[in-house]
Protein backbone atom coordinates (compact mmCIF):
# COMPACT_ATOMS: atom_id res chain seq x y z
CA UNK A 1 0.00 0.00 0.00
CA UNK A 2 1.25 3.45 -0.87
CA UNK A 3 1.27 6.23 1.73
CA UNK A 4 -1.16 8.28 -0.35
CA UNK A 5 -3.62 5.35 -0.36
CA UNK A 6 -3.34 5.02 3.41
CA UNK A 7 -4.01 8.75 3.81
CA UNK A 8 -6.99 8.50 1.46
CA UNK A 9 -8.36 5.58 3.52
CA UNK A 10 -7.90 7.64 6.66
CA UNK A 11 -9.74 10.54 5.04
CA UNK A 12 -12.61 8.23 4.07
CA UNK A 13 -12.77 6.92 7.64
CA UNK A 14 -12.86 10.47 8.99
CA UNK A 15 -15.56 11.50 6.52
CA UNK A 16 -17.57 8.37 7.17
CA UNK A 17 -18.12 7.66 3.46
CA UNK A 18 -16.61 7.78 0.00
CA UNK A 19 -14.08 5.87 -2.04
CA UNK A 20 -10.36 6.27 -2.65
CA UNK A 21 -11.01 7.55 -6.16
CA UNK A 22 -13.23 10.39 -4.87
CA UNK A 23 -10.73 11.81 -2.36
CA UNK A 24 -9.08 15.05 -3.41
CA UNK A 25 -5.79 16.54 -2.28
CA UNK A 26 -7.75 19.28 -0.47
CA UNK A 27 -9.65 16.64 1.51
CA UNK A 28 -6.37 14.94 2.39
CA UNK A 29 -4.91 18.27 3.52
CA UNK A 30 -8.03 18.96 5.60
CA UNK A 31 -7.78 15.52 7.23
CA UNK A 32 -4.11 15.99 8.09
CA UNK A 33 -4.77 19.48 9.45
CA UNK A 34 -7.66 18.16 11.56
CA UNK A 35 -5.34 15.55 13.08
CA UNK A 36 -2.70 18.22 13.76
CA UNK A 37 -5.25 20.57 15.34
CA UNK A 38 -6.72 17.85 17.54
CA UNK A 39 -3.65 15.77 18.27
CA UNK A 40 -3.92 16.15 22.06
CA UNK A 41 -7.40 14.65 22.10
CA UNK A 42 -6.57 12.02 19.49
CA UNK A 43 -3.38 10.84 21.19
CA UNK A 44 -5.15 10.63 24.56
CA UNK A 45 -7.54 8.14 22.99
CA UNK A 46 -4.79 5.89 21.66
CA UNK A 47 -4.46 2.82 23.86
CA UNK A 48 -7.77 3.27 25.62
CA UNK A 49 -7.08 6.78 26.88
CA UNK A 50 -5.26 5.54 29.97
CA UNK A 51 -1.57 6.30 30.36
CA UNK A 52 0.45 3.19 31.13
CA UNK A 53 1.92 3.13 34.60
CA UNK A 54 4.69 0.66 35.28
CA UNK A 55 3.80 -1.20 38.48
CA UNK A 56 6.26 -1.37 41.35
CA UNK A 57 8.12 -4.64 41.51
CA UNK A 58 7.54 -6.90 44.46
CA UNK A 59 8.39 -10.44 45.40
CA UNK A 60 5.23 -11.54 43.56
CA UNK A 61 4.90 -8.85 40.84
CA UNK A 62 7.13 -8.15 37.87
CA UNK A 63 7.56 -4.40 37.59
CA UNK A 64 9.92 -1.49 37.53
CA UNK A 65 12.51 -0.71 40.14
CA UNK A 66 14.62 2.34 40.78
CA UNK A 67 18.33 2.26 40.24
CA UNK A 68 20.16 1.85 43.55
CA UNK A 69 22.74 4.40 44.59
CA UNK A 70 26.37 3.63 43.89
CA UNK A 71 28.48 2.07 46.61
CA UNK A 72 32.21 2.75 46.55
CA UNK A 73 34.51 -0.21 46.08
CA UNK A 74 36.38 -1.42 49.14
CA UNK A 75 39.84 0.09 48.89
CA UNK A 76 41.33 -1.49 52.01
CA UNK A 77 44.39 -3.51 51.16
CA UNK A 78 44.06 -7.28 51.07
CA UNK A 79 45.27 -9.09 54.17
CA UNK A 80 48.28 -11.21 53.26
CA UNK A 81 50.71 -13.27 55.24
CA UNK A 82 54.30 -14.05 54.45
CA UNK A 83 54.48 -17.81 54.55
CA UNK A 84 52.20 -19.19 57.25
CA UNK A 85 52.96 -16.66 59.98
CA UNK A 86 50.27 -14.25 61.07
CA UNK A 87 51.62 -11.42 63.14
CA UNK A 88 49.77 -8.49 64.70
CA UNK A 89 50.11 -6.35 61.55
CA UNK A 90 48.54 -9.06 59.37
CA UNK A 91 45.75 -9.60 61.91
CA UNK A 92 45.02 -5.85 62.01
CA UNK A 93 44.89 -5.65 58.21
CA UNK A 94 42.46 -8.60 58.14
CA UNK A 95 40.25 -6.83 60.70
CA UNK A 96 40.39 -3.57 58.72
CA UNK A 97 39.42 -5.44 55.54
CA UNK A 98 36.56 -7.25 57.28
CA UNK A 99 35.28 -3.96 58.71
CA UNK A 100 35.47 -2.21 55.33
CA UNK A 101 33.58 -5.09 53.71
CA UNK A 102 30.90 -4.90 56.41
CA UNK A 103 30.43 -1.16 55.76
CA UNK A 104 30.16 -1.74 52.00
CA UNK A 105 27.72 -4.63 52.37
CA UNK A 106 25.53 -2.63 54.76
CA UNK A 107 25.56 0.32 52.36
CA UNK A 108 24.50 -1.94 49.47
CA UNK A 109 21.63 -3.30 51.55
CA UNK A 110 20.58 0.23 52.59
CA UNK A 111 20.66 1.44 48.97
CA UNK A 112 18.69 -1.55 47.69
CA UNK A 113 16.02 -0.95 50.33
CA UNK A 114 15.89 2.80 49.59
CA UNK A 115 15.45 2.07 45.88
CA UNK A 116 12.64 -0.37 46.60
CA UNK A 117 14.60 -3.31 45.22
CA UNK A 118 14.74 -5.12 48.56
CA UNK A 119 12.24 -5.18 51.39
Amino acid sequence: MQIVDAIKNLTIAMKGSGSVEEITTDQIADAIQYIADNWGTISAGIGGGEAYELPAASEATLGGVKKAATVASVSTADATAAGSAYDQTIAQSAVALANANKVAINQIITNLKAAGIMA
